[in-house]
């Protein structure tokens, strides 16, 4: 390793504070992957460690272990598994047992590498790790999608250990983190966000035309109009636009938009610029005060959706006027607004594009790219993009790294083409949907459109913005679906963080909420932990999955592809070619078992062998069946008896 790396800073740093005489730290047992065996005490899953002496060893172990590993120009996505982490969430512990939860840091993620190269990831998808607004908060910690600047990064992740490290700065601790993910060929990605910012966003001093503004008394209450005339969450086509702008609401609605202030009142503007300047107060409050506007929250672009506004952020204003389609259909003297047709700037763009903030989107990603090396971006809420403005940022992506992973936030697999053609080489797409009522037939058409797809999608059941899956079902639905979703054709499987230890409390629930509204944590808003102590975890299974699905990498192709006639309440899906067939069964009932004919459901590949079982409490792995009884919520993945391995 260079000494001029990052990562080999941080180490030289570490080994030589060793032996400092600082404060232990308790840390999960669980992080131990070095075997570090120097800890001063042990319980109830936790080990108390010199903070210093555990990272020095830690890290060594990366290095060593970065043996096994060579960093791929491009990645393979059918043998590829992707984790997801909010950094601050993922590595939050208790760490002095004092009562307070600290902040993950990038130099505490690396504890984490070790457990994820065990269940396979070879991608890294970070959330916002941006500098985010407090202002307007959320919760008692604040969303990381209030991103505030593109081109600073959240000083919470910043590590204490690396306090008296000098000219070495919060930028250079993130590139260190994905030094030491390359160590072990596993590719990063961040989240970057384009269309929308912080209701203080770091433009507004200079640009406060680049946002859309209220007036201060339509802050109360607001929200998108409801349209009586058409249905709940329905899509805003053209054919519905008279519908939407000919409404009474919308018309309301319109009325509360401000000229922004530099256009309201230049001269007063250019006072409370001068002032914030001088005295560092909030702009956006001086405007409030002295001017009696504020930028507008952000809404969903589906018409009569119950989602709440976002009201720490505000869509950024990607075309100074409006999109030729509606400017029949509003007044001349119209303030700049978002609506459901607006925040869609794909369908329906202006003519006159905002480019000096389009060029400093595009600098944002060149500036991530160049300064900490990742390896892409996930673009969010992307397929609203004017399609020149996301051309031009995926233009300067491949210009850097023609090899860089893109994924789209899309959440319909239908629409896979589009995004392929569009350059991204991933999509959200729809399991987490078809996943929130785990029934046959959801999951039978779920599987016959995978086969078809022009772009991997996610397998999971759950992401950072919908409920866990333990709490739609509990620890043996989790554990069948992950099964489920590892030998998916054109689709990655997808560990959103925490799942790996069976964690019910969510990240948050703004898709597919099952809490009826209920006001529960969730770390997008509040200070909280991972059980990374819980006895029974998915880690053993996940790692088992990932390693068994390596043997099989031949057969595990969409042209291989099948799915099996199945009894009531099961699925069973499977590849074969030659006398090779791997075949996987679900139970999807909880509470009854289900007995399963495998000569009718593969004919000419029986008997069977078991090979994998989710079951917590028993193992048929080994056992070779005609027949199956499945257990509830049981999955089992089976071989030919004849062929066992490739």
């Amino acid at each position: 390793m260079s000494q001029k790396s990052k990562l080999g800073l941080v180490q030289d740093y570490l080994s030589a504070y060793k032996d400092k005489d600082v404060e232990p730290i308790w840390i999960p047992a669980i992080w131990n992957e070095c075997q570090y065996d120097r800890f001063l005490a042990e319980k109830e899953g936790e080990i108390y460690v010199h903070p210093y002496d555990f990272m020095t060893e830690h890290l060594q172990y990366l290095s060593k272990l970065s043996w096994r590993y060579l960093l791929k120009e491009r990645t393979n996505l059918d043998d590829s598994a992707i984790y997801s982490s909010l950094v601050r969430y993922s590595t939050a512990w208790d760490y002095n047992h004092d009562g307070t939860i600290e902040s993950g840091t990038f130099l505490r993620f690396c504890i984490l590498l070790p457990l994820l190269k065990k269940i396979g990831v070879n991608i890294l998808y970070m959330l916002p790790v941006n500098q985010y607004s407090k202002l307007n908060l959320k919760g008692d910690i604040g969303s990381p999608y209030a991103v505030q600047s593109l081109f600073h990064l959240d000083q919470n992740l910043h590590d204490s250990l690396l306090d008296g490290m000098e000219n070495f700065t919060i930028h250079d601790e993130l590139s260190a983190l994905v030094e030491a993910c390359h160590l072990l060929d596993i590719k990063t990605v961040v989240d970057f966000i384009p269309r929308v910012t912080a209701r203080n966003s770091e433009f507004i001093a200079e640009h406060p035309d680049w946002v859309y503004w209220i007036n201060n008394d339509a802050l109360e209450g607001f929200a998108p109009p409801p349209i009586p005339e058409l249905g709940f969450f329905e899509e805003c086509t053209p054919d519905k636009l008279e519908s939407v702008y000919r409404s009474q609401e919308t018309a309301a609605f319109l009325r509360k938009f401000s000229q922004p202030p530099n256009e309201l009142n230049p001269v007063l503007w250019e006072q409370l610029k001068q002032r914030a300047a001088k005295t560092g107060e909030e702009i956006l409050t001086l405007v409030e005060q002295e001017m009696g506007i504020t930028t507008s929250p952000a809404h969903s672009d589906w018409i009569n959706d119950v989602q709440p506004i976002w009201t720490d952020i505000t869509f950024l204003r990607l075309y100074k006027d409006f999109s030729p389609q509606v400017r029949h259909l509003i007044n001349p003297d119209q303030a700049p607004y978002v609506l459901f047709d607006t925040i869609k700037c794909n369908d329906y763009p202006g003519e006159e594009p905002n480019l000096e903030l389009w060029e400093v989107l595009e600098q944002a990603v060149r500036f991530s790219l160049e300064t900490y090396g990742i390896d892409g971006f996930r673009i969010d809420i992307g397929h609203v993009l004017p399609t020149p403005l996301l051309t031009r940022i995926f233009d300067t992506i491949k210009e850097i790294n023609p090899n860089a992973i893109l994924i789209s936030e899309d959440l319909f697999n239908r629409n896979h083409k589009k995004a392929a053609n569009t350059g991204y080489n991933i999509m959200l797409g729809s399991g987490w949907n078809v996943m929130t009522q785990i029934t046959k037939d959801n999951l039978i058409a779920f599987l016959e459109e995978l086969p078809e797809l022009n772009i991997h999608v996610f397998a999971c059941a759950e992401t950072a913005d919908t409920p866990r899956i333990t709490s739609r079902g509990g620890v043996e639905v989790a554990r069948m679906i992950a099964v489920f979703n590892q030998f998916l054709p054109n689709a990655i499987p997808y560990v959103t963080t925490g799942y790996e230890m069976n964690e019910e409390q969510p990240l948050n629930c703004g898709l597919g909420d099952n809490t009826n509204g209920a006001d529960i944590l969730r770390a997008f808003f509040n200070v909280m932990q991972i059980n990374w102590t819980n006895p029974a975890p998915m880690l053993p299974l996940l790692a088992e999955l990932s390693n068994f699905k390596k043997d099989w990498l031949e057969l595990v192709k969409p042209d291989n592809f099948f799915v099996a006639q199945s009894p009531d309440g099961t699925v069973l899906y499977g590849y074969m070619h030659g006398d090779q067939m791997l075949l996987c069964c679900f139970n999807l009932s909880a509470d009854a078992s289900v007995q399963v004919d495998l000569k009718a459901a593969v004919p000419g590949h029986v008997p069977l062998t078991v090979m994998l079982d989710s079951s917590l409490t028993t193992s048929s792995a080994g056992q070779t069946f005609d027949n199956l009884l499945l257990a509830p919520n049981q999955a089992l993945v089976l071989v030919d008896n004849n062929r066992q391995a490739i």
